[in-house]
């Protein structure tokens, strides 16, 4: 009986054969400084890698203070020696030292709004003596992203927004612990033409952000540092289906303002709210204010805040 022997022949690189798409997939597995040495298995796996099109970088790449300029020219390095484009960027670095000079995120996003981004993610907690990077103001402009999350980076606005238009193909915005800073023609009356989904958590001024999105679904503001004009929800309430708020973030006026200036809100079905106490009459008439013009509403939740209740009984 002949057994077929299972082993491989000598220098048959079996690894390098594998389909293109399955590479693409291993590496998408592989933390990005991994993949990056899967450039130095063959020719293949480093055409592979040059031309794989998510990236993420993380604190785990930074490993001490002097290591850090080095990781800045590595990630720099990786995206100009791309041959294919980027669809997805991750960057989150929460550190005590050094982050990321201002120039550094703006030549990385001017290349990633050049290359097709898609999904861009950018976190990037600063030294508390130091000042948070700002949104480079190219993102604004490109065309091709669909989701962005921000944390820990300023919003500042364009100079100028063609057709008075920004992030013209993004979907979806998580914004993160961002201050909203006003500039003279810069984050005022501005249209974001196919948001759907907006997320503002722990931000600051967000009354400075004062834009339209015809398409927007969804609206969460949670935990924000100050206390916002029920002015600000006015055109989104007529639009949206779900909201979802902390009670304290909203400037409560009085019940015969509130109930005179409240918009009909005939698109939106689910509510929920954060920080509720029952003890506290401004939270009560502004719930019931809302029911009363929420004619459609099919869900509330109402998430109560213990201490609040604790602290009246």
């Amino acid at each position: 009986m002949v057994r077929r022997s299972h082993r491989s022949k000598p220098g048959l690189d079996l690894i390098s054969q594998l389909p293109e798409d399955l590479k693409h997939k291993i590496l998408e597995r592989l933390d990005t400084r991994s993949a990056a040495k899967t450039a130095l298995v063959s020719r293949q796996w480093k055409d592979v890698w040059l031309r794989h099109g998510q990236l993420a970088f993380d604190w785990h790449d930074c490993h001490g203070e002097d290591d850090f300029v080095s990781v800045v020219k590595t990630i720099t390095n990786v995206l100009l020696l791309r041959t294919g484009p980027v669809k997805r960027f991750s960057f989150s670095i929460y550190r005590e030292f050094d982050t990321p000079e201002q120039s550094d995120l703006d030549v990385w996003c001017l290349f990633l709004s050049r290359n097709g981004i898609e999904q861009l993610y950018l976190g990037i907690l600063p030294h508390p003596d130091s000042e948070n990077l700002t949104i480079p103001s190219c993102i604004f402009s490109c065309q091709t992203i669909k989701r962005l999350y921000v944390e820990a980076v300023d919003f500042c606005g364009p100079v100028c927004a063609p057709h008075g238009s920004i992030l013209s193909g993004v979907t979806s915005i998580i914004f993160t612990a961002v201050e909203f800073k006003a500039k003279a023609s810069g984050i005022r009356g501005v249209n974001i033409p196919n948001l759907e989904e907006l997320i503002l958590h722990a931000c600051r001024r967000i009354d400075n952000f004062v834009f339209s999105a015809p398409k927007l679904k969804s609206l969460t503001v949670v935990y924000t540092f100050s206390r916002i004009e029920l002015k600000w929800f006015e055109l989104h309430l007529l639009r949206i289906k779900t909201l979802c708020l902390t009670i304290d973030s909203i400037l409560v006026k009085p019940e015969s303002i509130i109930q005179e200036w409240f918009p009909t809100a005939m698109n939106l079905q689910v509510i929920k709210l954060h920080g509720f106490a029952f003890l506290c009459q401004k939270h009560i008439v502004l719930v019931i204010q809302l029911l009363k013009k929420c004619p459609n509403l099919l869900e509330l939740g109402i998430e109560i805040e213990p201490k609040v209740v604790l602290s009246h009984s």
